[in-house]
């Protein structure tokens, strides 16, 4: 057996098209992040697939270090709100864990269509929330930049170093253990 081939070729690119996508294209990676589970099958989650009019706005909440996103046709927002899922005892919200497995959906389905689905935390979430008319109650968690791959033009030097460079993983004996912490899995 071998590893799913998305998961092994999905990479964080940041050299993008400003092609536009296709509406279908768009709906099956909605689509394929609703078939995540949930707690409960809760389906916490709320996407907010931006590509008109309110794409500019929403640029405008991107860090400096984001730049290089602005030339994406398709910011999907991803939010969700802690009572829209399991709130278990220990502090255990699970409408991010449920909204992170949504995520890898989407992005796995991207990777599969030749897209690149690039999560960013570098945003002001305050902006990005006002850009889609999101309700107050509601966290925005991450936006995930789509596109074609295209131009590295807008990459910073280290950037650009980065989309050259193979991808880089912690050894899995550094974060996987066999039955304690400590006892490297190997």
């Amino acid at each position: 057996m071998t590893l799913i081939p998305e998961l092994v070729e999905r990479r964080a690119r940041r050299a993008l098209s400003a092609e536009a996508l296709p509406e279908e294209t768009v709906g099956r990676l909605l689509e394929a992040a609703t078939l995540a589970p949930s707690c409960f099958n809760n389906q916490p989650w709320r996407f907010v697939a931006v590509q008109g009019e309110n794409l500019g706005e929403l640029r405008a909440a991107l860090t400096e270090g984001n730049r290089w996103a602005t030339r994406a046709p398709l910011v999907i927002l991803l939010a969700t709100k802690l009572s829209l899922d399991c709130r278990l005892d220990g502090g255990r919200d699970y409408a991010y864990f449920d909204l992170g497995m949504a995520a890898l959906a989407l992005m796995a389905q991207a990777t599969r269509e030749g897209l690149i689905a690039h999560p960013i935390a570098g945003f002001s979430p305050g902006k990005a929330a006002k850009a889609v008319a999101l309700p107050e109650d509601f966290v925005v968690v991450t936006l995930i930049i789509v596109a074609k791959p295209g131009e590295a033009d807008l990459l910073s030097d280290w950037q650009a170093k980065g989309e050259a460079e193979g991808r880089q993983r912690k050894p899995l004996g550094e974060v996987a253990f066999r039955d304690r912490v400590g006892t490297p899995w190997s």
